[in-house]
């Protein structure tokens, strides 16, 4: 069992430096990190030669789901990704210990399903959880996120999950065997940002398959929620993504991907 970490940088390079994530994930025996710089920037093409990770620069840029898939395909097709090895989508602003990381790779040998979350944070004091797990969401419950700040969809986990089945995971951390994210034809670029992680879950959910719920793998999210800036770009491409999960027409049908 090997993990491959993708990781997306649009201008992130100063966060995924100074965390230290990568270095430490690619010092481990049974993980490959690759990142892919959505605008290439000479201070993450050095760093990540000297951590060895796989760097790639895109000649023209990219949403998540097509970064992410593409780095599927280079894991797979370049790298000798198998089937039974691990695909992990994870967030540059993502922190891990290097007792995090053994407590991943361990947890994933011993348990051995095909799809995970962890228990992300948002302090390393491990008092705030981060809501990467949450309720399905309907549009009104977008509408009432941004207008009321109510906050239907997320989850206290505080003592635990009975079950995952009603949930989906932020795409911010998720853990996939190559062989489902294969099948599964993996995230849908048709979303250039936001709401394809819960597309991606729902279509497994509709098959029968749910995430793992790690709790005791707890890496911090020093997330910075730009989509709440109003009338920015990251605001207009959650509302575009929004609408396309809310009311597309056989949304998980007509879709868009690399991976066939």
């Amino acid at each position: 069992m090997h993990l491959y970490i993708s990781i997306v940088s649009h201008l992130h390079h100063s966060i995924i430096i100074n965390l230290g994530t990568i270095k430490a994930l690619a010092s481990h025996p049974d993980i490959t990190v690759v990142c892919r710089d959505n605008i290439q920037t000479k201070p993450l093409t050095v760093a990540c030669k000297k951590y060895h990770v796989h760097y790639i620069a895109n000649k023209q840029k990219a949403g998540f789901a097509a970064n992410n898939n593409a780095n599927f395909l280079y894991c797979k097709d370049t790298l000798g990704m198998k089937d039974d090895d691990y695909f992990v989508i994870l967030n540059p602003d993502i922190f891990m210990t290097n007792q995090a990381i053994t407590t991943l790779v361990s947890s994933l040998k011993a348990l051995k399903h095909d799809f995970y979350a962890p228990n992300l944070l948002l302090d390393n004091e491990q008092l705030m959880l981060d809501d990467n797990i949450r309720v399905y969401p309907k549009f009104i419950n977008f509408l009432e996120t941004y207008l009321l700040n109510k906050r239907a969809t997320m989850v206290n986990r505080k003592a635990g999950l009975l079950s995952t089945h009603s949930y989906w995971a932020s795409g911010a951390f998720l853990i996939i065997k190559a062989k489902l994210y294969q099948s599964a034809k993996g995230l849908d670029e048709r979303y250039y940002l936001y709401c394809e992680d819960i597309d991606f879950c729902e279509r497994l959910k509709i098959r029968g398959i749910h995430f793992h719920y790690l709790e005791h793998v707890k890496p911090i999210h020093y997330r910075r929620r730009d989509s709440k800036r109003f009338m920015t770009r990251y605001f207009w491409w959650h509302v575009f993504s929004v609408f396309r999960y809310s009311f597309s027409k056989k949304k998980f049908e007509a879709r868009k991907s690399k991976i066939q």
